[in-house]
């Protein structure tokens, strides 16, 4: 499949309220959009790496940079018959490489008239979703926001945490929920001094315990995990298959957390998941607040099997003030925590010129042979 053209767009969308986690308060999200066109169709992609270098190294600009400046200019005008070895040589900046990889199957799915949950290797036509809160120093308004989710149906909360976050709160909520799917994300704001804070978690009957250490810590994960009767989910940590397999050979955790952006894209993303079955661990899909066109994404690689626990996926409206893209993820009618699997070829998310405008950060113009 040739690559006629190209274009990249820096974007920094604003969030209805800040959104509070270990790293601090983001009131607004960059993320880098990319448009491939080849066969007289297009195909878009995203990647939503964070305003600044917190979440992992990378970082809007500078993702965008590499994709405006080295990605593209490399990409227009060849052949490509496999994106999963489209930049090989490029270390890290796997935000940089999903931007554009995402984009290539959303391509070769509007040519072959296939959708993305063809080529994640998903069968379902619809899937859980959960739902995620903050950190929240009031209790009482965070127990309002749990009750509404539980009592609406919602199959698991999520809630974040952070040095600040006190085990009585979260007891709080268990006591007031003691039916309910709970699981905490501590986005590697801990150390191995945490540990014995970490083991009262145990006693909350907890899902899992997301990321509690940081990123590069697999050793320390899987002391912790051995500690621990509650399953250690890993995200920042697994940047590539590899870093499962290390993680997995340690027993640094039970459970993956599975994000194309962190991971390079789809076919990385898929394989992690496959990996993640075939290890009997359980694996669940997140975001990084992207816009429709990454969720889109998202939803996919949550249409398979290997997604054991209800997804990390929205409706814009959840987080936005306006949507970027006319056709957002859609509840099924099974219920408001289900999300159908669109067959639309490709990615069905398209963005709208009037939002895209007044997000509009930086574009690198058409990049054509």
């Amino acid at each position: 499949m040739r690559i006629d053209s190209a274009r990249a767009y820096l974007l920094r969308m604003p969030l209805r309220d800040p959104w509070t986690t270990s790293f601090g308060a983001q009131p607004d999200i960059a993320t880098v959009l990319v448009r491939l066109t080849g066969d007289g169709v297009d195909g878009w992609g995203e990647a939503a790496p964070g305003t600044w270098p917190l979440f992992c190294g990378e970082w809007g600009r500078a993702t965008f940079a590499l994709v405006r400046d080295y990605l593209l200019p490399r990409l227009v005008g060849t052949v490509v018959d496999d994106a999963g070895r489209l930049f090989g040589e490029v270390r890290g900046n796997t935000f940089a490489k999903a931007a554009v990889e995402t984009a290539w199957w959303a391509l070769r799915g509007a040519v072959e008239q296939r959708p993305l949950s063809h080529y994640a290797g998903g069968t379902r036509s619809a899937v859980p979703a959960g739902a995620d809160f903050d950190i929240h120093t009031d209790t009482d308004e965070l127990l309002v926001k749990v009750g509404d989710a539980v009592g609406s149906g919602c199959p698991r909360v999520k809630l974040k945490m952070g040095r600040q976050t006190t085990i009585e709160q979260l007891t709080e909520v268990r006591r007031a929920f003691p039916a309910a799917t709970l699981h905490v994300d501590g986005n590697a704001g801990f150390t191995r001094d945490d540990y014995h804070h970490l083991e009262r978690l145990d006693t909350l009957g907890l899902a899992m315990i997301e990321q509690p250490l940081g990123a590069d810590d697999l050793l320390g994960h899987a002391e912790l995990q051995r500690r621990l009767a509650t399953p250690v989910c890993l995200d920042e940590s697994i940047r590539s298959p590899h870093h499962l397999d290390l993680a997995l050979e340690l027993g640094s955790c039970r459970f993956v957390n599975v994000k194309p952006g962190r991971v390079g894209g789809l076919r990385a993303a898929a394989e992690i998941g496959r990996m993640a079955a075939d290890a009997g661990i359980g694996a669940v899909v997140g975001n990084m607040l992207e816009s429709s066109v990454g969720a889109h994404v998202c939803l996919a690689l949550a249409s398979c099997e290997w997604a054991t626990y209800p997804a990390d996926l929205f409706g814009s409206e959840r987080f936005f003030r306006r949507p970027l893209a006319a056709n957002d993820i859609a509840l099924a009618p099974a219920g408001a925590w289900t999300y159908a699997v669109p067959q639309t070829p490709g990615n069905p998310a398209v963005p709208l010129d009037d939002v895209l405008s007044e997000w509009l950060v930086a574009d690198s113009g058409e990049v054509t042979p």
